[in-house]
């Protein structure tokens, strides 16, 4: 897929509009500027953001790349957004070119990634486990997973999280999900799944347990995963995401 111009049309106009709002309330953008860039292909649809612009949440040492329904959004240093300018979205979203551009100030890639939402799920019963949302037991599953997959994020700082484990007695946990609130209106999930049980379906059950509790507290699922990562991709595909976007970043020296 192309991802220039990523319009979906299984999210409803609505939704595109409260992600797009999201978005601009975090970069300090104007939101209707975004939704009207959306909606006519007439406008400006690449929106650039001085890195040296005070962003809470947003680390001006690097540049980050978002394409995102029909708009692109550059946040970058001054001197990466004046060499970025006349390069097209398609090309801009490339790794290579965002390292090419950075390479002066010793460009790092921090990975291409895809952004998936939700407005809709297919139920998991899960009357036959135990759900619990105690950083003790956060803690035991993050124990029983490799230290990369925890070092980034704890699932016991997320805003919200949870566990699963069965019904026995000294039961470790199986997996744990949970999301950050983004911006007011979306909720960043993770997922988390103890080396032993994966592969058997618990990380797809947790992305939906995760994304329903997200739309009881009235904010739309978010899912990002790292481009080629088919395990990630296929957990959102079962879980009803709708593929919305794409992200790259680098970091400077």
């Amino acid at each position: 897929m192309s991802k220039n111009y990523l319009n979906s049309p299984g999210l409803s106009q609505a939704n595109q509009k409260v992600v797009l709002s999201a978005w601009a309330r975090s970069l300090q953008l104007e939101e209707s500027a975004l939704h009207r860039a959306n909606d006519d292909a007439t406008t400006v649809r690449r929106f650039e953001i001085a890195a040296e612009k005070d962003v809470a949440d947003w680390d001006p040492n690097t540049a980050t790349f978002i394409q995102l329904f029909n708009i692109s959004i550059l946040f970058a240093p001054t001197w990466f957004l004046d060499a970025a300018r006349d390069i097209d979205d398609e090309a801009l979203g490339l790794e290579s070119t965002m390292l090419e551009l950075g390479y002066a100030a010793d460009a790092r890639s921090l990975g291409e990634e895809t952004i998936f939402y939700a407005e809709d799920i297919p139920f998991y019963d899960d009357a036959r486990l135990n759900v619990t949302s105690q950083s003790r037991d956060a803690r035991r599953l993050e124990s029983a997973c490799p230290p990369d997959d925890t070092a980034a994020m704890p699932l016991d700082s997320l805003d919200h999280f949870f566990t699963i484990s069965a019904f026995t007695q000294n039961t470790e946990p199986i997996a744990g999900a949970g999301y950050d609130v983004f911006s007011s209106t979306v909720g960043q999930l993770a997922v988390l799944v103890a080396a032993e049980h994966r592969t058997k379906g618990y990380g797809t059950f947790m992305l939906a347990r995760a994304a329903e509790e997200c739309m009881f507290d009235g904010l739309i699922p978010q899912w990002v995963t790292p481009v080629g990562n088919e395990v990630g991709e296929k957990m959102a595909h079962d879980v009803g995401f709708l593929l919305s976007g794409f992200r790259i970043s680098v970091t400077f020296a």
